[in-house]
């Protein structure tokens, strides 16, 4: 089964919000905030697991925490893009939990058109919104095994949205707690204005522009940047990921130069829950993610190649 709508959240929050979960779900600490927002929305709790080397949700504990029995399922995020083999990991919790909600989330890594579903996946999330591996502004989608409805009644405005945005942005910078009631009209729950065929086509059409624009900038942050900073071609798909010491100082000389850089993805996990997640508040501080799509060029990333050079 294929699902389609405007937003990839909005499937996500359809899916919860039918499936009747009576304990929380396990997210990883770096999640993107639209993630719990869903499950606020939805009225499903949730707790959160620190990351691991890997800089996603540690594996070892949500095993750990399975074994409890207080948990109804987990929402595992492909990190900044890079896909994860989580066949054996998966099969793990299925033969302990049958029951055990597994929802994939792919919307960083490269869209996957094949329609194909392991059998131990409930549901596959993958999105082609703001700043996603193919960015049409627009459209998500998810694979599930589960013939099941979604709803997508929302109350939405684009006004609130925005300014939600901004309340976030304001609770990660100054330690706050978010305190926006569930039902707060952030998400935009109507239908994808084309058809499934439309749609994948339009994907399918840009994945080679797509894989083309960002292989050419990471060859040149490949070749001009310190090994010891980068992350590895498997963190090169959704950007170019490195860490630094000097990240604010970094920050500051790239915006100075009218260049620009992305720090995602911070824990969310205190702003929600209350909750410490040392490794991934530990990553935070450090990380950036250098622009790799339509937005940049190849002088722009010498440009910026050089200001890392001479600050690191």
């Amino acid at each position: 089964m294929i699902i389609t709508a405007n937003r990839a959240s909005a499937i996500l929050c359809g899916f919860l919000q039918n499936g009747k979960f009576n304990s929380p779900f396990l997210l990883p600490a770096n999640v993107c905030p639209v993630v719990p927002l869903s499950f606020l929305k939805a009225g499903v709790d949730f707790e959160f697991v620190d990351i691991d080397e890997t800089h996603a949700m540690s594996k070892c504990i949500v095993l750990e925490k399975i074994g409890s029995g207080k948990y109804s399922g987990i929402v595992f995020v492909h990190a900044y893009g890079r896909h994860i083999d989580n066949s054996s990991f998966y099969n793990v919790i299925k033969q302990e939990r049958p029951d055990f909600c597994i929802i994939d989330d792919r919307c960083l890594c490269q869209p996957d058109l094949s329609g194909e579903q392991s059998s131990n996946i409930d549901l596959t999330l993958f999105s082609t919104g703001y700043a996603k591996y193919v960015e049409l502004s627009f459209g998500g989608y998810a694979v599930s095994n589960l013939t099941r409805a979604f709803s997508n009644n929302y109350d939405y405005s684009e006004e609130d949205e925005t300014k939600q945005q901004i309340y976030i942005k304001e609770c990660l910078r100054n330690g706050e707690q978010y305190n926006l009631p569930a039902d707060y009209p952030w998400l935009d729950g109507s239908k994808l204005q084309m058809t499934q065929e439309q749609y994948f086509a339009v994907i399918r059409n840009k994945l080679s522009l797509v894989k083309e624009q960002k292989e050419r900038i990471n060859n040149i942050y490949r070749e001009e940047l310190p090994k010891s900073i980068q992350w590895g071609e498997e963190y090169e798909n959704w950007r170019f990921m490195i860490s630094v010491e000097k990240r604010d100082e970094l920050l500051t000389a790239i915006f100075k130069n009218e260049l620009f850089a992305g720090t995602n993805f911070p824990s969310v996990s205190w702003m929600f829950k209350k909750q410490h997640s040392e490794i991934a508040e530990t990553e935070a501080r450090q990380i950036i993610n250098l622009f790799n799509d339509f937005r940049v060029n190849e002088v722009f990333a010498h440009r910026i190649c050089k200001i890392i050079n001479e600050i690191i």
